[in-house]
């Protein structure tokens, strides 16, 4: 082989790792993925219906596949929680405490996923990008530096939350049920993220094409 070619494979192979297609080298999930064809109806179901509302089925859904009743839990708690109908926050509030969340737990997968669910919210890439890498270090409003920090302390600290974070949200204008909606995602994140993490599901291909996506 030229020495050109050896680079132009090298290249090659690099952007496939990067983009998370070297499955001979990186399993998509450390137990592996179900054969679609076995799946017990409920779990078919969600999948073309993430194939029809995306066009593709998430590498987080299809690890968690494995146990079809898991799968089945994490979506319906996802949807009821993100639904707009029924929450008290914004979406550019829900995905920051999601990303925050998923940041501070270096979770990968989460903060790929849902940094482009923050841009898309914020109508701004960079500043959702820079809140991921590092929400200290960006000008956010008071409402928005008030959620990064309940979000943080309750993944890093849980036991020092206190009255006084609590009172914090609600001198802000967040009610109590939109405080206790406000722990709930980040408490919901917390559950993914460990899944996700313990599983070390790969990165979609997608979110490296620059489709914006919204889902966990």
């Amino acid at each position: 082989m030229s020495s050109a070619a050896s680079t132009i494979d090298i290249a090659s192979r690099r952007a496939d790792f990067v983009a998370g297609r070297d499955i001979a080298h990186e399993p998509v999930s450390r137990l592996g993925l179900p054969e679609e064809s076995g799946l017990p109806p409920h779990a078919a179901e969600l999948f073309e219906r993430f194939r029809r509302q995306y066009g593709f089925v998430p590498n987080w859904l299809a690890a968690l596949a494995v146990n079809p009743d898991t799968a089945s839990r994490l979506v319906a708690f996802y949807e009821h929680l993100f639904d707009p109908h029924r929450s008290r926050l914004t979406a550019a509030e829900r995905e920051l405490i999601a990303v925050v969340t998923s940041a501070a737990n270096t979770c990968s997968y989460c903060v790929f996923n849902h940094t482009q669910s923050l841009a898309t919210a914020l109508g701004d890439t960079v500043r959702a990008q820079r809140i991921a890498q590092g929400w200290h270090h960006v000008r956010l409003d008071p409402k928005e530096a008030a959620l990064a920090g309940i979000a943080e302390q309750l993944t890093r600290e849980p036991g020092l939350v206190d009255d006084s974070a609590l009172q914090r949200l609600h001198d802000l204008g967040f009610t109590r049920e939109a405080v206790v909606e406000i722990l709930e995602i980040s408490a919901f994140f917390n559950y993914a993220n460990r899944l996700t993490i313990a599983l070390n599901v790969v990165p979609d291909d997608q979110f490296f094409s620059g489709r914006d996506r919204e889902t966990s």
